[in-house]
């Protein structure tokens, strides 16, 4: 018996890609952004490399993840996850489960998602700070629409029953944590009264209530803290 090794070249000609099958559950992710990313990357069946094309692919906006194949004898195949959006992000860019930052075409049909603002440092720890909070205001029937660090690093939200709530800049958490606690002594139909809620005091906070309806109308109250 003959054996024989050998190393050849071969002609992507005789291998085409004549078809580019993507699959997963699409809502928006357009074919034309596929093709327009895989064509800088067209060769042949053997020689294209499939770790080129999932990086090419995941720099779509709208994918989050995608694993790439070959099917014989002519298909190049793309699983694709797209990107699931929970907030927003600043004015043009969304978030997703992880926290992680995209930049679609349009918000158009995100706009109702609760948003965070900030320098771009800050974006994580927004991320992991409106999950907490949030989970701290369940009991009050209340979420946060939106969450925001200015240009002075200073915290404050506004929340679904319309009440904005001042942090401040130094442990903007622990007020925060500080508040929730004088929030729920006072009751969740109480609270549903606040306009205004200002926690940038070191020994207690100051609240605006809502004109409608209130006794105290519009008058703000220092409430001092005790232990």
């Amino acid at each position: 018996m003959v054996m024989a090794a050998g190393i050849w070249r071969l002609d992507t000609r005789l291998f085409p890609i004549r078809f580019v099958r993507v699959q997963g559950s699409l809502q928006h992710l357009r074919l034309r952004e596929v093709e327009q990313a895989l064509r800088p990357l067209s060769q042949g069946y053997w020689s294209i490399d499939l770790d080129r094309v999932a990086d090419a692919v995941r720099r779509i906006p709208w994918v989050e993840a995608v694993v790439v194949r070959r099917v014989w004898p002519d298909v190049l195949e793309l699983v694709v996850r797209e990107q699931e959006p929970v907030l927003r992000w600043g004015r043009d860019a969304l978030l997703n489960r992880r926290g992680e930052a995209f930049k679609p075409e349009t918000l158009q049909g995100y706009r109702h998602l609760p948003g965070l603002t900030g320098p771009a440092n800050y974006r994580r720890r927004l991320f992991r700070a409106y999950h907490s909070m949030n989970e701290a205001l369940r009991p009050l029937e209340m979420r946060i629409l939106e969450l925001e660090v200015d240009s002075r690093r200073s915290w404050r939200m506004k929340l679904d029953g319309g009440m904005e709530i001042q942090l401040g800049r130094v442990s903007p958490e622990a007020v925060f944590a500080r508040l929730v606690r004088a929030m729920t002594r006072l009751g969740k139909d109480e609270c549903r009264r606040i306009e205004r809620l200002d926690g940038r005091y070191e020994h207690g906070f100051a609240v605006r209530w809502q004109r409608q309806g209130a006794t105290r109308g519009g008058r703000t109250l220092k409430l001092e803290r005790h232990g």
